[in-house]
């Protein structure tokens, strides 16, 4: 199964990833998230990458459309660039247990995705937490004592076997 992240209204093709490529993009993107977010807005978006391909594997592909924007969507889009641009540096990628060879290539496919899309697409929206300028529960935005990640609604996503290969 693969996994389609899109967004219509640009000119770049769509970013196709296998189940495993699609926990590399999860976990990097969320190593990076976490270490910038500021607003509820923010949260809600890195738990969103904490939390998903968790459960309905091959399922968590989404157009940029489906995301619950604002009327502040061109400073989101901007936190979002943020976001690829610091997990472009590597960064956090030594809490990882495995060496994500293609990673690079994803982030970077991803981000010129997202500089090149220019506005949200009213669509349809099946976000869990529709409403992204409410905080998320406090309770989710606890971070793991040990990779300083989101435990969100399913705990680390760096700590949870069913995502990581086991160590060496």
């Amino acid at each position: 199964m693969s996994n389609t992240f899109e967004a219509l209204g640009t000119s770049e093709g769509d970013l196709h990833l296998s189940n495993g490529g699609t926990d590399v993009f999860f976990d990097v993107l969320t190593l990076a998230g976490c270490a910038l977010t500021g607003s509820a807005w923010e949260s809600n978006l890195v738990l969103y990458f904490a939390d998903g391909h968790r459960l309905g594997r091959g399922t968590d592909g989404f157009d940029l459309n489906e995301l619950p924007w604002t009327a502040n969507w061109p400073a989101e889009k901007a936190f979002l660039l943020r976001v690829l641009d610091l997990a472009l540096t590597r960064h956090g990628w030594d809490l990882l247990a495995y060496h994500p060879p293609f990673a690079l290539d994803y982030l970077g496919r991803y981000r010129a995705m997202v500089d090149g899309w220019p506005a949200p697409i009213p669509v349809r929206t099946p976000a869990t937490r529709p409403d992204w300028t409410v905080p998320p529960p406090p309770e989710h935005l606890e971070r793991c004592p040990k990779h300083a990640l989101y435990n969100g609604m399913l705990g680390c996503r760096l700590c949870d076997l069913s995502l990581q290969p086991l160590p060496e």
